[in-house]
């Protein structure tokens, strides 16, 4: 197990980081023997436990921060483990502050930066720590890291824009769902009162009603069951069988595809144009770039693209075997081969399909906010209309 400690030592100086261990007992002796005295010590959450679903992380945002000032602060001249502790004392995240601590414990016991931060892999990834490991050992790690932040406010600037193309359908949906529920738990109920033999009354009534009456009766099942649902689908989520076969399923669905397909075009391209400014071989580049994209189908396809490749193909004969670029895109790249000017010609597609995303994201949401306003009206209007032909025929129904 992980373990999160503070300590000081005979000095008095304060001491934080992460130890591994069996126990609690186990970690306050590892301490005892580097001369530490514990002050506190607290496991920390496996990533697939109830408690790390729950818990805190570290967010696309803070470590664009994190990357950004760490680049500031070496570009001034500080030591890299000065600059991280640097950083950890003006931090209040709780995630953000243990990552951090993690990282200055590694590096005080002799480890790299990049091998610091290979031990969390799952969170920078695999292009972010070749790239660090390609600033050591150029010494060129404040433009390195510089770069990283600057990808990373790309990948932040992308996600704000799906996300807020989404929150308007997304509120419309929540509204409609939430009126349906008043009016069935609320008013119908009232409106069944009126009813002395509920099997004279029309059908659509009995209809009503009868879904009314299993709304009330069982809707502390009805929520409990939401809310078992929804943590169950979240932690799923976090399987990478299941979430890999999610992408798969919505990527498939109209509209929504077009849109993961640029995305992922957009986060090759702009890979591509980081990793071969910094120097790196091409092979080396397409195969770290290929583990960046989330699609598993897009991903087996630059995989193969990375084996034509090392056969002595050119790029953009391997590329136009994949779906990830259109003909026009893949004629420009092979201008690029020919001229040397790859990191260029990926740059500029990148910022051509952020372009397209945007238009395309445009597209969507201007079809989304009728459709789903149609879809509240058809559904509220047609409980209501329904009510009201209920009530029209109490003329007709025995009392």
């Amino acid at each position: 197990m992980e373990f999160e400690y503070k300590a000081i030592d005979n000095q008095g100086a304060r001491h934080q980081g992460s130890i591994s261990a069996n126990s609690k007992a186990e970690a306050h002796n590892k301490l005892l023997e580097q001369g530490l005295n514990a002050l506190s010590i607290v496991p920390i959450a496996k990533e697939n436990s109830i408690a790390a679903l729950f818990g805190q992380k570290v967010t696309l945002d803070q470590l664009e921060f994190f990357t950004s000032e760490l680049a500031l602060l070496l570009e001034s001249g500080i030591r890299v483990d000065r600059g991280i502790d640097i950083i950890k004392q003006s931090n209040a995240h709780p995630a953000l502050s243990r990552l951090l601590s993690q990282i200055s414990s590694a590096l005080k016991k002799g480890a790299s930066l990049s091998e610091a931060f290979a031990e969390h892999e799952s969170l920078f990834g695999p292009l972010y720590i070749s790239l660090l490991k390609i600033g050591e050992s150029s010494g060129n790690l404040p433009e390195v890291l510089n770069r990283l932040s600057s990808d990373l406010k790309f990948q932040k600037d992308l996600r704000t824009q799906i996300t807020t193309a989404l929150t308007y359908p997304s509120v419309i949906f929540f509204v409609c769902i939430m009126a349906v529920y008043f009016v069935l738990t609320f008013i119908v109920p009232k409106m069944s009162g009126i009813f002395t033999d509920l099997s004279q009354a029309p059908w659509y009534t009995q209809m009503i009603i009868n879904v009314s009456n299993f709304f009330v009766n069982y809707q502390l099942l009805i929520v409990g069951g939401l809310v078992v649902g929804i943590t169950a689908l979240s932690y799923a989520l976090k399987r990478p069988a299941v979430k890999n076969w999610f992408y798969v399923k919505i990527s498939h669905l109209p509209g929504i595809g077009r849109v993961i397909l640029t995305a992922e075009r957009i986060r090759f391209s702009q890979s591509m144009a980081m990793m071969l400014e910094a120097g790196l071989q091409l092979d080396t580049t397409l195969e770290l770039t290929a583990n960046t994209l989330k699609h598993p189908e897009l991903k087996r396809d630059a995989k193969l693209a990375l084996k034509q490749l090392k056969t002595g193909k050119q790029l953009s004969q391997v590329l136009a075997k994949t779906r990830i670029f259109p003909d026009f895109f893949l004629s420009i790249i092979k201008v690029g081969e020919e001229t040397g000017r790859l990191p260029r010609v990926f740059s500029e597609i990148a910022q051509r399909s952020k372009a397209d995303l945007e238009s395309v994201i445009k597209k969507l949401t201007t079809m989304l906010e009728p459709i789903m306003l149609i879809f509240m009206g058809g559904f509220v209007g047609g409980i209501v209309i329904t009510m009201l032909m209920s009530m029209v025929s109490i003329n007709d129904v025995p009392f």
